[in-house]
C-alpha cells in the first residue's frame, strides 16, 4: 500500500494481479470469465471494470460523492453489509499510488461496472 505499482496506471494493478498469479488472459481485454453481479456473488480477486459510474451515498455517517469514467479495480473483500472493499490506484484520493477505498454497489446512480473473475 502507498506505492507505485509500474506506472502507476489503474490498470498496472489489474495486469500485474493477473501475471503474478499466472490467470490466463490476452494482455488487454479479455481478463477472465465475464459475469453478472446482480445474479452471481462477487469474490476477492474479481476484477471490475468501471465506465462513466457515479457513487452517491452514506459511509461511516458521512455522505460521499465518487466518480469513475475509465477505471480498473481489484476486489479485496466482500463485506456481510455489502460493501466492496478494491485495491486500485491512479484515483484522485491516493494518486498513482496503490491504495484501498470502498463502494457499497446500491449507492451506484449512474455508469456500468462489469465484472470479471480471473481464470487460470
Amino acid at each position: 500500500m502507498g506505492k507505485k505499482l509500474l506506472r502507476g496506471e489503474c490498470w498496472d494493478v489489474l495486469s500485474l494481479a493477473l501475471n503474478e498469479t499466472h490467470a490466463n488472459w490476452n494482455g488487454y481485454d479479455v481478463f477472465g470469465t465475464p459475469y453478472d453481479y446482480k445474479k452471481n456473488c462477487i469474490a476477492p480477486g474479481d476484477l471490475i471494470a468501471f465506465k462513466g459510474v457515479r457513487f452517491n451515498g452514506v459511509k461511516n455517517g458521512v455522505k460521499y460523492f465518487e466518480t469513475m469514467e475509465k477505471h480498473f479495480a481489484v476486489v479485496k473483500e466482500v463485506k456481510p453489509n455489502g460493501e466492496l472493499v478494491l485495491w486500485h490506484q491512479n484515483t484522485g484520493n491516493f494518486g498513482r499510488k496503490l491504495g484501498e477505498s470502498s463502494i457499497f454497489l446500491t449507492d451506484l446512480k449512474k455508469g456500468k461496472m462489469q465484472f470479471f473473475r480471473p481464470v487460470n
